[in-house]
């Protein structure tokens, strides 16, 4: 098996962006359909790539047989077009956040494993080229042991703290949070979002090593004149990575670290910034940094997909989209699992029940809470008229389809 047909479901604003990725990704992907419940929206998709266009997910699976799907719909809907594709054998990738719960994130990893599928989560931060170039410092040890990282942020917890737990590279034990929430003059953002409040949470988690991580997240987007406040410290023993909080910002990171002779005087860390090499057709070829030979020297990060004229930003996603094609090509493991993806929400929900019990640590791992499961099936069958669980099926049939 080389070149996987691959099926897009849900063709928004995110499920664009992985089109037009997926088609990019010629070595690994034949686009076969794009699956949307509005029709114009699918056959725009289907247009831009040459192939068909489908609002029927069964009907596309029949008539398709793809190897691969990337699910991009709304997350309430997640764990019924995954699981509905596990029963069919089918493995997908899954936009973030993985489901609303923890009890819907089990059924979905419970339903590929029966069902001998892969299930990863499009977890891309991780996966954004200085992440990945962050995290190769951190294991060549150039700071030091890593016992604290803080991240700054206007939106989207579980991002900041899977990149957390990659830079940590521990396991964490408990999260405490504060939050506060205020009214705002109702205002849309650019991604064209109604909001009338806005939110505002603190998290601190403990790490099984000792080590430390804080995150603030909220809604603001850097509207209503607020700071972005984005921002990510890294600290290590003997230095510090700071790099830009924001997942699309480049430019401006650095390793501030000190030598044997700064630790003598001082220790006054010297700055070395991160140095970007591209293509003459701009296309970003590496990072890296040059430090003094006692602490590496050249440490350096390549891309990958150097050879094509996917932009930095992009990089990302290509790393996921492929990761999925190559777990089902080689049968290993997808580079963010669905078990990664649950453990990225549950720091966040344990967050939530953190603030709604006055702060107190929340220890993890978490078990589903029966209230918060049945909240999230009152809401969707109140809504929808089909509980979200006990039919799969009928629940694809009744929620994807044009509103």
């Amino acid at each position: 098996m080389s070149r996987l047909k691959y099926a897009l479901i849900g063709h928004g604003r995110r499920g664009a962006g992985h089109l037009s990725t997926a088609a990019t990704l010629k070595d690994s992907f034949e686009v076969v359909a794009v699956c949307d419940a509005h029709q114009e929206s699918a056959e725009a998709g289907a247009a831009k790539v040459g192939t068909k266009a489908y609002t029927d997910v069964r009907k596309m699976l029949d008539e398709t047989s793809p190897d691969v799907c990337d699910v991009v719909v709304p997350v309430s809907l997640h764990h019924i077009v995954s699981c509905y594709l596990s029963r069919r054998g089918i493995s997908h990738n899954v936009e973030t956040g993985l489901a609303p719960t923890l009890g819907l994130m089990d059924m979905m990893i419970a339903d590929a494993a029966e069902n001998g599928v892969k299930l990863q989560t499009s977890e891309n931060f991780p996966f954004v080229p200085v992440e990945q170039f962050v995290c190769k410092l951190i294991k060549e040890g150039v700071i030091g042991n890593v016992h604290k990282c803080h991240r700054l942020f206007s939106t989207t917890g579980y991002h900041g703290l899977a990149a957390i737990r990659c830079r940590m590279d521990a396991n964490p034990k408990a999260v405490s949070s504060i939050g506060h929430t205020m009214p705002v003059t109702p205002y849309v953002d650019r991604a064209k979002r109604d909001f009338n409040r806005e939110n505002l949470e603190f998290y601190a988690i403990d790490f099984d090593d000792g080590g430390l991580g804080i995150a603030m997240v909220g809604n603001k987007n850097g509207c209503l004149g607020r700071n972005k406040l984005v921002g990510f410290e890294t600290c290590g023993e003997r230095g510090t990575i700071i790099t830009n909080g924001n997942q699309g910002a480049t430019g401006g990171e650095t390793v501030n670290v000190c030598t044997d002779e700064d630790l003598r005087n001082g220790g006054r860390a010297q700055t070395y910034e991160f140095q970007r090499e591209y293509s003459d057709s701009g296309t970003l070829q590496r990072i890296f940094v040059e430090l003094p030979a006692s602490l590496g020297g050249t440490v350096a990060w390549v891309n990958p997909y150097r050879q094509t004229d996917i932009s930095e930003t992009g990089i990302s996603l290509a790393t996921m989209l492929d990761g999925i094609a190559r777990a089902v090509r080689e049968d290993t493991q997808p580079l963010w699992t669905g078990e990664m993806g649950r453990a990225d929400q549950e720091m966040v929900i344990a967050a939530h029940r953190s603030i709604r019990m006055n702060r107190q640590p929340i220890q993890l791992p978490l078990e589903p809470d029966p209230a918060e499961e049945d909240a999230f099936d009152r809401d969707f069958e109140a809504q929808f008229g089909v509980h979200p669980r006990e039919d799969i099926e009928k629940a694809l049939q009744v929620n994807f389809k044009a509103r």
